[in-house]
């Protein structure tokens, strides 16, 4: 008989990560042998507990451990080579793209079916990637298509400290025109640039992106 896979579970909804478990153990592949209901449990757990994948939400609570993309570089560093699934109701594409990026092995959007998750488990237990259908058709309405995907895009010196103006200051158009001299106009169409390039289309996806990059002011 084949080995189950060893899975590390971390949600830190406490019915959503039964359920979640209930889909992996399902599946008769893999096993649930540890679980965390925060990032600080989640290090905890991945620093004691050796497992072939990582199963874990993006956006946790915790107080010494940032989540998002922070929290996938921690676990890539303490445990490299252990591919992680990423469970999420995230919906902001130059995220799940950087995702990507990072070498995450599978993304599954929590309003999936729950042969999503058994896939994604699977894919990630033999080495290949798994992204849910919802994933790919939000990546396909940014833009964020073939060459594109886990790519992500290179923003300008001035469409960046503009979207960092904005989004990390809460400064409005007008109050960056002022900070850096230039006219409302420029900043306008700098700002457009730059979330048409990262497949973003509404402030709130803006500041989600900024706030996973810790984009402070310089």
């Amino acid at each position: 008989m084949n080995k189950l896979l060893q899975i590390v579970l971390a949600e830190d909804h406490a019915l959503v990560r039964y359920g979640i478990r209930l889909a992996i153990e399902a599946g008769h592949v893999a096993q649930v042998v540890a679980e965390a209901a925060n990032s600080d449990e989640l290090i905890a757990v991945v620093q004691a507990q050796a497992c072939d994948v990582i199963v874990t939400d993006l956006s946790m609570p915790g107080t010494r451990t940032r989540d998002g993309i922070a929290l996938i570089d921690r676990l890539g560093r303490i445990r490299p080579g252990v591919p992680i699934v990423v469970v999420t109701a995230m919906r902001n594409a130059a995220i799940l793209n950087k995702l990507i990026e990072k070498g995450v092995a599978a993304i599954v959007e929590k309003a999936g079916g729950v042969n999503e998750l058994h896939c994604a488990v699977v894919a990630a237990g033999q080495g290949r990637t798994y992204v849910s259908p919802g994933v790919e058709a939000l990546l396909a309405h940014a833009s964020l298509v073939g060459a594109r995907v886990g790519k992500e895009a290179a923003l300008t010196t001035a469409e960046l400290e503009v979207v960092r103006l904005f989004a990390a200051d809460g400064l409005t158009a007008s109050q960056i025109a002022q900070r850096l001299n230039r006219s409302v106009k420029t900043v306008s169409a700098h700002k457009r640039r730059a979330q048409h390039k990262l497949g973003l289309s509404t402030n709130k996806e803006l500041f989600e992106y900024c706030r996973a990059h810790d984009l402070g002011s310089p």
